[in-house]
Formats: C-alpha cells, structure tokens, sequence
C-alpha cells in the first residue's frame, strides 16, 4: 500500500515537471516575436551588386536563413544604392520619406558603408610607386570618414533608439591580383577599424566581419596565400600598372581568381559571396538574439 502511494507521489511529481516545463517554453515562444522588420541601408553590397538571383545581396538570403532558423516571417525593405558614400547615403535616406518610416518601424537595421569612402581615398593615391604614400592618404582621411559615419549612425539612432544596427566591415576584392602589396590590406583593414570601433563604443552597434572570408577567397590558410604572394611577386604584380590587372578592372577578362567575388566586374560579391556575407550576418544575429527577437 505504502509503495503504491509512493509510486502516485512520484507520477505526480513527474506530471507537475513536465507541466511546468511546457508551460515555461510557451512563455519564452509567447516572449518572442513571429513577424520581423529588417531594413537595409547602405551602399552597393546592401543594393546586390553581382547577385544574379535578384535577392538583393545579403537582404533576402538573411531573411530566408532567419525564417529557417526562428521560424519567423521576415519582412525586408532595401535602401542601397552603388556607389554611395556615408554622406551620400545620408543624404539621400534623409529626403527618403519611406525609407524614414521603415527605419522607424524596423525591428534590425543592417548597413554596408565605408568601401566607396575607401575607394576615393585610394583612386587618389592608388598608382603611387610608394606603398606608404598610398597608406599615408588613407590615414590622413581618417577623420573625415568617421566624423561622416557617426553623422550617418546618429541619423538612423535618432529616428530608431531601439533596434539593433549590425554594421558590415569591407574587403579588399583585388587582393588575389595584388597578394604582394599588403599596404592595400592595411589600408582596408584601417577603415574597417573605424566602423569596429563604432560598434565598440555604441551599445546599439554590432560589428560584422567579412574581410577573411571576402578579401582571401578560398585561400583561407597561410600556404595557399603564401604561394598567392609569390606569383604575384614572380608575375611583378605590385602594381594596377600591369596588363592582368587592367584588363581584369577594365571587364576584358571572364576570369576571376576570387572564387566569391563576380566575374562581371571583379569587385562585388557574386552569388557565392553574398551567401557568405548572410550567413556571417546571421551567426553574429543569433550571438545577439535578444536585441531583435525578443518583444
């Protein structure tokens, strides 16, 4: 008899547990949200430059890997445009009623900015025949180039305090041509300190890396781009002054060393590239999960 009570005494303290437990992850589904806004701004990268599959870049592969993952509807509005810089980006957002009331709305806002800041930049010292002379203009724009992003940053903070900003780092899309001039590199790798230190310093902010992934293609360890080097090196490309490199900028080559970036101009992200800016996107997403997806 008394064993009898004991087993209903423990059966109910099973059935209270699993009770408990079911209604706890009702409570965490209920916490979270099932529609998503996700707005993008920015440059070419948030427009899709070089996607072929008319998912605008990293926009919609975002928002189809989210719904895989959380099982949420994810509604997207794209506000990239080639070829814009940060002040340029700001200018045009600002007179953009639509694209306010969006960021207004949003639930994520990601942004792509910098490269063409970086590419001015560069075009003016690019053919220099010191490496640091190139590397020197870089610094010298430094300043302007982050006084415009936080012009940019506190725009969209003012018209959004809440949602999240994950802000895309840039790549050096000639560096399988030009593996000898690390300078290049560098250089990119100085404004991307810029918008890493922005997200640093900006509890709102959250910095997303694409140089490796980008910037080295396949390449990924040391030998392979060691031996990237020394045919550049033995190929005496040290410089945008050489027929390759030329004819690969000027469209005259169907060919493209970086299996992730596209054929059709050598410098944005193809098909393959934009699936791994998205997932690099999402994986920082998921580490932060809490900012978005929770109500």
């Amino acid at each position: 008899m008394k064993q009898s009570k004991h087993r209903r005494f423990i059966l109910g303290l099973l059935v209270v547990s699993v009770a408990t437990s079911l209604l706890n992850v009702g409570q965490v589904n209920a916490a979270e949200k099932s529609n998503i806004r996700l707005v993008a701004v920015g440059d070419s990268l948030t427009e899709g430059i070089g996607d072929t599959t008319k998912q605008q870049g990293y926009t919609k592969r975002t928002a189809k890997l989210l719904t895989k993952a959380y099982g949420v509807r994810v509604k997207t509005a794209n506000y990239g445009k080639a070829g814009d810089r940060s002040d340029q980006i700001l200018r045009r957002v600002k007179s953009d009623k639509k694209a306010v009331r969006d960021i207004k709305k949003a639930d994520v806002i990601v942004m792509t900015v910098g490269g063409n800041d970086l590419q001015q930049t560069l075009f003016k010292a690019i053919f220099a025949k010191s490496d640091t002379a190139v590397t020197k203009e870089v610094v010298k724009s430094m300043p302007t180039y982050t006084e415009k992003l936080m012009k940019l940053m506190k725009f969209i903070q003012q018209k959004n305090p809440d949602a999240p900003i994950f802000l895309f780092g840039n790549y050096n899309p000639l560096y399988v041509y030009l593996a000898n001039r690390q300078d290049l590199n560098a250089d990119v790798k100085i404004y991307n300190g810029i918008n890493a230190n922005i997200a640093a310093t900006d509890s709102q902010v959250y910095y997303v890396s694409t140089f490796k992934t980008l910037t080295y293609g396949q390449y990924q360890t040391r030998a392979a781009r060691q031996q990237l080097v020394k045919e550049s090196e033995q190929a005496n490309r040290g410089s945008l002054n050489n027929k390759m490199v030329q004819d690969t900028l000027n469209g005259k080559s169907d060919k493209e060393l970086n299996a992730y970036i596209t054929t059709l101009d050598h410098y944005h992200p193809n098909n393959k590239g934009y699936d791994k800016m998205s997932k690099l996107l999402v994986k920082r997403m998921v580490e932060k999960e809490s900012e978005w997806l929770v109500k």
